[in-house]
């Protein structure tokens, strides 16, 4: 248990002390580790030595049909047990049925994952892992990314159950920007992972708080969202100390700092620790976790690993997951780099580097099979009507006119609009009043699906057109939406870099194109939505009941 002293902070301790101190905290943990070893190993081969003289006559006094080679030290002391319990001694009674139906060993081994659980980009980082514990190693962070189905979640949820059992005074912590993602990803994952390795009755889960509790021990894994700081100081754990700090979609943090900050409060101790930031790459190399990864290439203190999909066995992910990677291979190849490698595909904070500027003219749009027609309501922000075409052959889409008004009531631009009464109009379902008096007015207008992909699917559409191959503009055609394709940048944070997140200002062109496209998007996304449930969400009350 760390003392007063262990509870600086290590960003007050210089690099070398953290060193020093992670290096002897580590040789003592394995000392300490061989000794209880050594010690109960002598143990349980005196316990196993054989009885001479009247020490035989007593325990065959309660078992006389043992075997000579049964009749040993342990045999003698359970006989004492016994003998307690039946006079009336309740804690000898209490000891006899807590032994009953057990099977007890003296010494317990070391709990090891699985190797039919690691991948061969995992092999080296499952050996840094533990160097780090044993302190022969001066990392104590790990950088662990790449593309879908790379398992790095699976990887880090099992390294934490290992954890909790083979150190009785260690915790582990689980972070994700929002408090409202824990439960449906890591949280679910945590849980999983051991029922798959058949210890479910070991661990209290629960959701208020939401942790993970070991029965045997009384050690918890926590999961806590970053969106609250304040309330990160309120986390304690009542012995022992953090050993493993674990950051999931670091990519949607608000900055390192923010990691940096939630590090300070839970990782105090000397004794060998981690802190992991897990994440797939975003496209653009400003953003802050690709800018951060290139910034620690050449830290001793930091690993950065990457894992692939096509190195985890098929029968994990099904063959459906790597057909589609095979078919995007193929006809999507940017897309397929940033979301099945986790390469960085894109650079600056530019969000749309795929807008190509080309004058549309009349007779091409006029041989066009069909359009999409979307539409976003607005009054103080702007209305907007686009109409577009997507070809889904070559991965192009053709924006090719765009009706656009500020401070005008629903009337006048439904008049504005009035020569298509007779397509479907796909719009912001959160405005259902002004759908249903669009519709009174003889428009076949419905409200976009917008929740669904865990509540991302607004990111997933902004990700969808960013991988399209082409995004043909005309500026004369529809000059507000070439704008916003143009000039529209992630959020530069204060270090520089910039965030992951889509804007929520000025692209009201942009999600009137979304509308539109919502069923296009939206047969895609289902493939995704069936790959994520058989990834993330098998089934856990099924595999309860096995």
């Amino acid at each position: 248990m760390p003392n007063a002293e262990n509870l600086i902070p290590n960003n007050k301790r210089s690099p070398r002390e953290v060193r020093e101190n992670g290096r002897k905290g580590g040789i003592a943990s394995g000392e300490a580790r061989r000794k209880k070893k050594q010690t109960a190993e002598l143990m349980k081969n005196i316990l196993n030595s054989s009885l001479e003289g009247k020490n035989r006559q007593t325990v065959k006094a309660f078992a006389g049909e043992l075997e000579d080679e049964d009749l040993t030290v342990n045999a003698l002391m359970a006989a004492g047990l016994v003998k307690a319990a039946a006079t009336g001694n309740v804690k000898a009674f209490e000891a006899v049925q807590r032994y009953i139906g057990t099977d007890e060993q003296a010494t317990k081994d070391e709990y090891h994952l699985p190797i039919t659980d690691i991948t061969t980009d995992f092999v080296n980082v499952y050996r840094l892992i533990h160097e780090v514990w044993n302190g022969e190693s001066d990392v104590h962070e790990i950088i662990s990314k790449g593309g879908r189905g790379s398992i790095k979640s699976n990887f880090w949820a099992a390294i934490v159950e290992e954890t909790i059992y083979n150190d009785e005074q260690a915790h582990c912590v689980f972070t994700r920007r929002y408090k409202t993602d824990l439960r449906g990803s890591v949280y679910n994952q945590f849980m999983k992972t051991v029922i798959r390795h058949g210890r479910i009755d070991d661990w209290e889960f629960t959701t208020s708080p939401m942790r993970a509790v070991y029965k045997k021990t009384g050690q918890q894994v926590l999961f806590v969202g970053a969106d609250k700081p304040i309330s990160l100081k309120s986390y304690n754990v009542t012995f022992g100390y953090v050993k493993m700090l674990l950051h999931e979609e670091a990519d949607e943090m608000a900055g390192v700092a923010q990691m940096d900050n939630i590090e300070d409060t839970f990782l105090r101790s000397d004794t060998p620790a981690l802190d992991v930031k897990i994440f797939n790459p975003p496209q653009s190399a400003n953003n802050f976790m690709n800018t951060y990864v290139e910034e620690k290439r050449n830290d001793p203190s930091t690993y950065i690993a990457h894992s692939y999909y096509y190195n985890v066995p098929q029968k994990w992910l099904g063959a459906r997951f790597f057909e589609r990677a095979a078919w995007f291979k193929q006809h999507k190849p940017r897309y397929y780099q940033n979301n099945y490698l986790g390469e960085v595909t894109g650079t600056g904070g530019v969000i749309f580097d795929n807008v190509e500027t080309r004058k549309l003219t009349d007779e091409f749009i006029q041989e066009l099979p069909y359009f999409n027609y979307g539409l976003d309501f607005g009054y103080e922000h702007p209305q907007v009507f686009i109409k577009a075409y997507y070809d889904s052959d070559t991965d192009i889409l053709y924006p090719v006119e765009e009706v656009y008004s500020r401070r005008c009531k629903n009337s006048t631009f439904a008049r504005k609009i009035n020569k298509y009464k007779n397509v479907e109009i796909l719009a912001d379902s959160a405005r259902p009043d002004n759908i249903k008096e669009m519709q009174d007015w003889g428009f076949d207008i419905i409200g976009a699906k917008k929740r669904w992909g865990a509540n991302n699917g607004r990111d997933y559409c902004w990700e969808w057109l960013r991988q399209c191959n082409k995004i043909v503009v005309d500026p004369e055609r529809t000059p507000h939406l070439y704008k916003e394709l143009t000039t529209l940048e992630f959020e530069q944070l204060k270090d520089g870099t910039f965030s992951s997140e889509y804007p929520r200002l000025n692209e009201d062109c942009i999600m009137a194109l979304i509308y539109g496209l919502n069923r296009v998007i939206m047969e895609t996304r289902q493939e995704d939505l069936y790959i994520d449930e058989v990834m993330n969400e098998d089934d856990v009350e099924d595999e309860f009941d096995d």
